[in-house]
């Protein structure tokens, strides 16, 4: 009986053991697979399939129709435009590609949501589409414009397990879709392309946040900045910022709005500031910058917001000069106080518009009185909303140049 028992305890560990060393059941071959690196998403308009609409026409000019068959362009289901672009791997690894002169493959079609859009995109292609490897999502302008959609298409990729949270999300001006089947001139991979620009930060003049951080601030405040994205014939530019509020888009801010909110959001890219002096453009390079703010309130129930920036950076130019000394005490003095005059202007020319023109708290102000000043927050939670555009600011900022350069 022991012998017995002995063997069927090995026969049963033998099988075991070989369920364990099996390969994976649901492997994908590498070559079988396409590493989609940007996605587009677009509201779908009608007037984008017109030419389509005129291709399908018969030559007589009456269009195709099938009897009790529904026109397909017509269907309800059609609501996004979903696009993605993968890199041809075997030009890539110098192996000989399908399409030898072609660095990229987009792709794009029409969907009632995400998912089931990305799914119709594999009856397209000969092999599974990976979005593991994805570094940018775009959103165009018109599906900003649709709360209800905007809403879905975050739900969608905030629950997709392929796509991480550390990605790029941006608003295109215009279409999505255009983004990806332009050629460009400096990377022809359009994730790669734009991940290497979000990577570069001597500029503040966009707001890099990442999906995940978007995400978290429209979920909390139901507002935030996303990027602006402009496409030209064969070039990006990522500059300026598109303005949420209540889960769809209120305006634009500028490239240089976007950079004083940065400043105001104790963000600071290595831009330039530059100031007049004289009748000469004098370049200030921003390398460090520390914000503080502090929120009283009078006796009369007003709210008093005061920010003040500390700022540091270096002279990159001014004009040349013979037997003149022009980096003096004197000069370098008059700087620091031009720049702090041009900083706390378009500060306080970003906070007037927020206030203002658009009413959403882009910088958890809300929040932070919420912290450090609970009484005060104990009177203003419940209409916030209607108290920020009230708050009466004060922006102040010292400037400290630090280098002027290998000349005396």
């Amino acid at each position: 009986m022991g012998n017995t028992l002995r063997k069927a305890i090995s026969i049963f560990m033998a099988a075991a053991l070989m369920m364990c060393v099996t390969g994976c059941w649901d492997r994908v071959e590498i070559n079988n697979r396409y590493f989609v690196l940007a996605i587009a998403i677009d509201k779908f308009e009608y007037s984008d399939i017109q030419q389509q609409r005129e291709e399908q026409e018969e030559p007589n000019g009456q269009q195709q129709e099938q009897d009790g068959v529904q026109d397909p362009l017509d269907s309800p289901r059609n609501r996004m435009v979903v696009s993605v672009v993968f890199p041809n791997v075997g030009l890539l690894k110098s192996e000989g590609a399908i399409v030898s002169e072609e660095m990229k493959f987009p792709l794009s079609t029409v969907g009632p949501n995400v998912f089931e859009a990305m799914r119709q995109l594999n009856t397209r292609v000969n092999g599974n589409m990976f979005f593991g490897h994805v570094k940018a999502v775009l959103l165009g302008e018109g599906l900003l414009s649709d709360k209800k959609l905007f809403m879905e298409v975050l739900d969608e990729l905030e629950r997709d397990h392929e796509i991480g949270r550390n990605i790029d999300l941006l608003v295109v001006k215009g279409k999505a879709k255009d983004a990806l089947f332009i050629k460009p001139l400096v990377e022809p991979i359009v994730g790669t392309y734009l991940e290497q620009i979000f990577l570069q930060r001597r500029t503040g003049r966009f707001h890099g946040r990442k999906l995940g951080e978007i995400i978290v601030s429209i979920h909390e405040t139901g507002g935030g900045l996303v990027p602006r994205l402009t496409v030209g014939e064969n070039e990006f530019k990522v500059a300026g910022s598109c303005v949420i509020k209540d889960h769809k888009q209120r305006g634009w801010l500028g490239e240089l709005e976007t950079r004083a909110a940065q400043w105001i959001d104790n963000m600071a890219g290595e831009g330039v500031v530059s100031v007049d002096m004289q009748g000469v453009s004098v370049p200030f390079e921003l390398t460090g910058l520390k914000r503080n703010m502090e929120v009283t309130r009078d006796e009369g129930g007003n709210i008093y917001l005061d920010i003040s920036l500390a700022a540091e950076g270096d002279i990159a130019g001014y004009i040349f000069q013979m037997n003149r000394e022009v980096m003096d005490e004197k000069f370098i003095s008059e700087a620091e106080g031009a720049v702090s005059r041009e900083m706390a202007a378009q500060c306080l020319g970003v906070m007037d518009k927020l206030q203002n023109e658009f009413g959403v708290d882009i910088w958890g102000i809300g929040n932070h009185i919420r912290k450090y000043y609970p009484e005060i927050w104990k009177d203003v939670k419940d209409n916030w909303e209607q108290v920020f555009p009230e708050l009466r600011v004060g922006i102040s900022v010292n400037v400290n140049v630090r280098r002027i350069g290998i000349i005396k």
